[in-house]
């Protein structure tokens, strides 16, 4: 029993600080609901479908970090955690890095724009089960603009470029033992 617990002892720790993926999972939800509202109907597919689109855009990171494993700092760190099994180190280093790895080339303005375009096309057809997963998928990238304006006092510059950023621009904080 107490081998087992000790495996979970820094679980409630990991949660709190992945805690924004939850986020993003009530917006989706939240999302479902209101257009559970608007159109006077319940599936449950949409509300899959939602929580689905509200993580969608987290994948490309999970895209960059196994395509520029070798290649780039930040992923560096990651793998250099997870070898000596620092979950706890990894899961901040994560939470507070990610912020930094600016990268990543769907998360900006123009995909916004259009997805909010595809979406009001999907309304106009009355492809429902696009409008949740899109609406979602802009959700997600506006909670994200918010959270960068909240713990870092201005909204990150990838937003604002199309395509991935200059070598010279990207920036990294660095583990320290």
């Amino acid at each position: 029993m107490s081998r087992s617990f000790a495996r979970v002892r820094g679980l409630g720790f990991i949660l709190w600080h992945a805690r924004h993926e939850f986020y993003h999972v009530l917006l989706g939800i939240t999302w479902a609901w209101i257009l559970r509202e608007w159109w006077g109907l319940f599936n449950i597919k949409w509300v899959v479908v939602s929580v689905f689109g509200s993580l969608l855009p987290d994948a490309e990171h999970l895209f960059y970090f196994f395509a520029n494993r070798r290649n780039d700092e930040y992923t560096k760190q990651i793998i250099r955690a997870l070898r000596e099994h620092e979950w706890r180190l990894l899961t901040v280093f994560i939470e507070k890095g990610h912020k930094y790895n600016t990268n990543l080339a769907f998360h900006n303005i123009y995909v916004i724009f259009f997805l909010f375009f595809a979406a009001t096309l999907c309304v106009i057809v009355d492809w429902r089960s696009w409008v949740v997963l899109i609406g979602a998928m802009i959700i997600h990238y506006l909670f994200d603009i918010f959270d960068d304006i909240i713990t870092l006092g201005y909204v990150n510059p990838n937003w604002k470029r199309w395509g991935r950023a200059r070598k010279h621009l990207q920036k990294v904080k660095i583990i320290k033992n």
